[in-house]
């Protein structure tokens, strides 16, 4: 299995699927992205992300290869004004 994260690059390609609830403002996406290798079990990956609080959000042919992206969503970090007078 390859993991690439956060991946929102490939997040924009992937076929959507609708979301059960609205995400609040102060979360922000996390992807994780990966291409399972022949005779590997995909089963295992999907459970091993979904303990971790990964949903299935979609998939895309990238180079001949399908790749399964999730998603979930963390707290966002607060934004902080940098004081420009000098």
């Amino acid at each position: 299995m390859t993991a690439v994260v956060p991946g929102e690059g490939f997040a924009a390609t992937a076929k959507p699927r609708p979301t059960s609830r609205p995400i609040p403002a102060e979360h922000r996406p996390q992807y994780k992205v990966f291409t399972v290798p022949a005779g590997d079990s995909i089963e295992d990956a999907f459970n091993m992300l979904a303990r971790e609080g990964f949903q299935y959000a979609g998939s895309a042919q990238r180079y001949g290869r399908t790749e399964f992206i999730f998603v979930k969503w963390v707290p966002a970090e607060p934004v902080v004004a940098e004081d420009t007078s000098s």
